[in-house]
């Protein structure tokens, strides 16, 4: 185990002088590495705690670039990196934060190929990934190489999160114990379509800091398979244990691919743009500011929160004639539209997936 060097001792002062926190916790910490799925909303903090905590290494996968509008609850990056690799921007901050940490900036996506291999690597992996397909990807890999996981979700004012341990050699409680099958994607609405407070991605990944710092170094009592829940308004915290399931088997094998399957929109989106397709958007005017169809697209705006009587959607489309394609972020709330309006005598087409599917 490295000694912790002078620097560190002097930077860490006050975290030396916690009750029942001493030298040989900050060495666990110095000598910890860590893998964080993720640099957004969750990420940024965790890596951000972890960095000033005193973990001396940790790897960080994301394949994404920093977004204006990443910013309000990414409290890593400014305007300044918007186009940058996450990653990298990630890197040079927590290097500010702590001169002798060593950090592994990986821009790209965690993958059933390399998944297995990243987890194998490190002591604890932190997921604070934003999807379905991400987050069972992440699970069974933990479980598969034994690999304690800290997980987390966050939404509008709502978190949680837990630690997951088991593995081949220590049957524990997994993310399946609780949740055994991965959801669709349009399961739940995502932060685009729902919103989310950036204070409360700062709290949950707050508090996934604290857990991962009470895991690796003995202190407090962080037990695997509780999982703590928290609203925002008003402010309320709860917690509950859950058990592993006799009856399920360990993961032992990751499956070839965690993405749902998805419907083939090209020859909709081209009949748009050839204009044999009228688009109607029935998304709220924020969510346009995120992402709409391709370049040389246009459509309609009609957001759902505007439309009190079929009369709105009447006078909205007087006068088209043809085939209008229906559309919103995930494709729930446009299949929705199409059911609730089919009786106006416009033949409706839904966008399967919505735009996030593009």
């Amino acid at each position: 185990m490295a000694q912790l060097p002078t620097s560190e001792l002097h930077r860490t002062a006050r975290q030396l002088a916690l009750p029942g926190y001493g030298i040989e916790q900050q060495e666990r910490l110095f000598n910890a590495h860590v893998l964080v799925i993720g640099a957004g909303g969750l990420g940024c903090p965790v890596m951000q705690s972890l960095a000033s905590a005193g973990v001396g290494t940790i790897t960080v996968i994301d394949d994404d670039t920093v977004d204006i509008s990443n910013i309000h609850r990414q409290i890593l990056f400014g305007a300044s990196d918007v186009g940058r690799p996450k990653v990298e921007v990630a890197a040079e901050r927590l290097k500010e934060l702590q001169s002798d940490i060593t950090v592994n900036a990986l821009h790209e996506r965690i993958t059933p190929e390399n998944a297995c291999e990243l987890l194998n690597s490190v002591d604890l992996v932190l997921d604070g990934s934003d999807s379905f397909s991400t987050k069972y990807l992440v699970s069974d890999a933990a479980e598969i190489t034994g690999t304690p996981l800290i997980w987390a979700t966050v939404l509008r004012f709502h978190g949680e999160l837990a630690l997951f341990n088991s593995g081949p050699d220590h049957r524990g409680v997994g993310l399946r114990d609780v949740f055994p099958e991965q959801p669709s994607a349009d399961f739940v609405p995502d932060c685009a379509t729902a919103g989310v407070l950036g204070a409360t991605t700062a709290t949950i990944g707050a508090l996934m800091a604290t857990h991962a710092i009470g895991f690796l170094t003995e202190i407090g009592d962080v037990q695997p398979g509780t999982i703590l829940s928290y609203d925002a308004f008003p402010a309320t915290t709860r917690s509950f244990r859950v058990s592993a399931d006799p009856a399920r088997p360990l993961v032992t094998r990751l499956r070839a691919s965690y993405e749902a399957a998805r419907t083939d929109t090209t020859s909709l989106i081209d009949a748009t743009l050839n204009g044999s397709l009228t688009s109607l958007d029935i998304r709220e005017p924020h969510e346009v500011l995120l992402k709409d169809l391709p370049e040389g697209a246009t459509s309609l705006k009609l957001p759902l929160s505007q439309i009190t009587s079929d009369s709105d959607i009447l006078e909205a489309l007087s006068g088209i004639d043809g085939d209008i394609l229906v559309y919103c972020a995930s494709g729930i709330r446009s299949s929705d539209f199409i059911d609730n309006y089919s009786h106006l005598g416009h033949k409706f087409v839904n966008l399967p997936g919505g735009v996030n599917a593009l």
